[in-house]
């Protein structure tokens, strides 16, 4: 399996809670910016901050659908 794959796998899994950003950076560096990228591009997945409203928000990506608001 493709780290790609292995990726979209880990965010589908994660449901509503997503990944953080940081996390995929961290993880698949130095490509993390790119596999974010070309995931959000493609329109399956989507960035939000969460929660909402917070001071300790953060980056995530979720699969269409499953993200918070």
């Amino acid at each position: 399996m493709g780290e790609i794959e292995q990726l979209k796998n880990r965010i589908n899994n994660s449901g509503m809670e997503g990944i953080e950003t940081a996390h995929i950076r961290d993880d698949y560096a130095p490509a993390g910016d790119m596999m974010i990228r070309t995931l959000t591009n493609s329109g399956e997945y989507i960035q939000r901050r969460t929660p909402m409203h917070s001071v300790d928000s953060k980056w995530r990506i979720f699969k269409k659908g499953s993200e918070p608001y």
